[in-house]
């Protein structure tokens, strides 16, 4: 056999190892998808679609959005200082996220005085995605994936 079976006590410690990585993951994806539900009640609720309710659990949603993201954040930092290797660099792709959020969200207030039809936010959605599916294929895919 070509894999080394590591001893019980460190099979527990690589074990632990990626439990803020897991919580990280776990806390930018419910911030997507609460997010992403929030603004389609908050639109429904705008348009006539939708009552007073509908715009209560938009917002309500958007809170739990932003519980997720900061809980999302704060793992990802814990997972940065513990892990190595693929799961540091896909917690590093998480951490980016908050910063191309406050890049996007700069460029976007000194835009709007000068070309409101800038396509900010779509690059915004776009690039965020693709650095928290980069995040989740590191952080998730077997390591030996790929090795002989």
């Amino acid at each position: 056999m070509s894999h080394q079976r590591l001893p019980n006590s460190d099979r527990g410690l690589a074990r632990l190892r990626t439990r803020p990585a897991l919580l990280a993951l776990i806390g930018w994806w419910a911030a997507a998808v609460l997010a992403t539900i929030a603004w389609w009640l908050l639109d429904a609720s705008m348009t006539g679609d939708g009552g007073h309710r509908t715009q209560q659990v938009g917002i309500w949603l958007v809170g739990f959005a932003a519980l997720g993201s900061v809980i999302g954040w704060g793992a990802s930092i814990g997972s940065l200082v513990g892990d190595r290797g693929r799961i540091r660099a896909g917690s590093i792709c998480l951490l980016v996220i908050p910063v191309l959020g406050l890049l996007m969200g700069w460029l976007a207030t000194s835009s709007t005085v000068i070309d409101p039809e800038d396509p900010i936010v779509p690059l915004w959605l776009v690039a965020s995605g693709l650095l928290l599916l980069l995040a989740t294929l590191l952080i998730l895919l077997p390591e030996h994936l790929g090795t002989s």
